[in-house]
């Protein structure tokens, strides 16, 4: 007869490892904010039920020797619930590493960046970093310097970092923007992003 516990305790495990293998996606990308499909995708649910079927293998070629008198059923369970339980705590394990590792990644960049903006501040000098790749101008070179000039008027500048997108470099610049807003503001007055965008728009004309 089966036992209706060692079933639910297999269950459980099972979903729970599914979950908890669905979870690694997303830590996978974090921080960036994917949508169900992209953790889903990530996750790659293939190997898991890969390994499942395995498992079930295992636990049924196991389930058929003779080891005491336990019923081949809850032989089966026994097995396969362990196996699993196993490849939880793995998957579990890693996870937890995963997340760990970057969310220090990501404080440090986070106060390198705090430090910067404070300097900058300091020297009325902003500069905004991001990644876009190489660089196509767009503008001729006079009407280049002008946007320039009006943007250091504001206090700030751009500055392409290359093609690389670093995500956790991202959140880094993310904080820097923070920092530096309430500065921009009390020097420039409210809405100044939109002012300037303004001029540079004039000199498109």
């Amino acid at each position: 007869m089966v036992s209706k516990k060692l079933l639910i305790i297999t269950i459980v495990i099972v979903l729970l490892l599914i979950a908890v293998h669905t979870l690694g996606g997303y830590l996978i990308i974090y921080p960036m904010k994917p949508d169900v499909w992209t953790v889903a995708s990530e996750s790659r649910p293939q190997y898991i039920l890969i390994a499942l079927a395995l498992f079930a293998l295992i636990a049924w070629l196991v389930s058929h020797l003779r080891i005491k008198n336990i019923n081949p059923k809850n032989k089966f369970l026994l097995v396969y619930s362990t196996l699993c339980g196993v490849l939880l705590t793995v998957i579990a394990y890693f996870d937890a590493t995963t997340y760990i590792s970057t969310r220090k990644a990501i404080i440090r960049s986070e106060s390198e960046y705090i430090k910067q903006a404070k300097e900058d501040v300091k020297k009325d000098k902003i500069m905004y970093r991001f990644a876009g790749g190489l660089s196509i101008p767009e503008y001729d070179p006079k009407t280049r310097n002008k946007i320039d000039s009006i943007r250091k008027k504001f206090g700030i500048s751009y500055f392409n970092t290359g093609c690389t997108v670093d995500v956790i470099d991202i959140e880094g610049q993310q904080k820097y923007k923070e920092t530096v807003k309430p500065y921009l503001e009390k020097r420039n007055g409210k809405g100044w992003e939109e002012k300037m965008n303004r001029e540079i728009e004039n000199l498109e004309k």
